[in-house]
């Protein structure tokens, strides 16, 4: 009997990745995979009268054997994974990939730009002028969205009011903007790297119109990235299947974010690697394992 695999999205991010949920579907299809999409809005959790948590989707009874999830809740991994269900990524790599000050926080130590994160409550003074330019984005941003690149006090004000009420990081521009680097990471290995470029800004993500190439690591790139994977491993997070994305500044790479949920559009775009392929490998093997 296939392994039942619930494909948690939240909504909207479902109607925006059919076609890649499509391809799970398939994929998992011929490695013994049954791989239902699930979204969140679908989804009951509770604690029974026993005490024991529970989780529901209307029409189906049965609990999956592990969850594929691509929706941000640390919350609704964690208790699922109460539950005994194994989630790929985890609650902990959820928790801290979704909020960028977390990240941060987190992997404090390793080469990254100077950066301020705003506290509950809290008004932001405004920056010294010799600390300008800036990029003031939402912790939670994701694809590239509301994060502003700064010049001045008016340009922060307005920028500010557009992320308000969420909470804010702010960050040190890198010395060579709008060109980053994407490493994939499947189960604990570099599968491919993609090198980002703006065609026109600062921003570099494909979906803005970034320009996209095949990149071959360099020994301080792969050091680096080898570098975050272990921080996350030795917590208890391994990375599933997740993007580290670097800047650039001054001489060499610096970290910029982990995601959670990563986009493999551009991959699939420069290389015929099915990264979706080699995760649900790994699913396979992990949940054979259990059984």
């Amino acid at each position: 009997m296939d392994a039942l695999c619930w494909l948690l999205y939240d909504e909207q991010d479902y109607l925006q990745n059919l076609d890649f949920a499509a391809h799970l579907k398939v994929e998992g299809q011929k490695r013994g995979l049954e791989v239902v999409p699930v979204v969140t809005s679908r989804l009951s959790l509770g604690i029974g009268p026993a005490g024991k948590p529970y989780a529901r989707i209307p029409g189906d009874d049965r609990l999956p054997d592990a969850v594929l999830s691509r929706q941000r809740s640390s919350f609704i991994s964690a208790h699922l994974e109460a539950m005994g269900i194994p989630v790929f990524n985890n609650a902990k790599v959820c928790l801290l990939c979704n909020d960028k000050r977390k990240t941060h926080q987190f992997l404090a130590g390793l080469p990254m730009l100077a950066s301020s994160f705003s506290l509950p409550g809290q008004d932001l003074p405004l920056p010294l002028p010799g600390q300008y330019p800036l990029v003031v984005k939402p912790a939670c941003s994701h694809g590239g969205d509301r994060v502003f690149l700064v010049h001045h006090e008016e340009e922060w004000k307005q920028a500010v009011l557009r992320i308000a009420p969420q909470p804010l990081l702010c960050q040190q521009a890198a010395s060579h903007p709008g060109l980053d680097l994407r490493v994939y990471v499947v189960f604990g290995h570099i599968i491919a790297a993609v090198l980002r470029r703006a065609e026109d800004g600062f921003l570099s993500n494909y979906k803005k119109g970034g320009h996209v190439t095949l990149h071959s690591l360099t020994p301080e790139e792969k050091a680096l990235a080898e570098s975050v994977m272990e921080r996350f491993e030795k917590a208890g997070a391994p990375l599933a299947f997740a993007g580290i994305d670097f800047l650039y500044h001054e001489d060499g790479p610096v970290l910029s974010e982990v995601e959670d949920v990563v986009g493999s559009r551009m991959l699939y775009q420069v290389s015929d690697i099915d990264i979706a392929g080699l995760f649900l490998d790994g699913v396979r093997e992990r949940v054979t394992a259990r059984r």
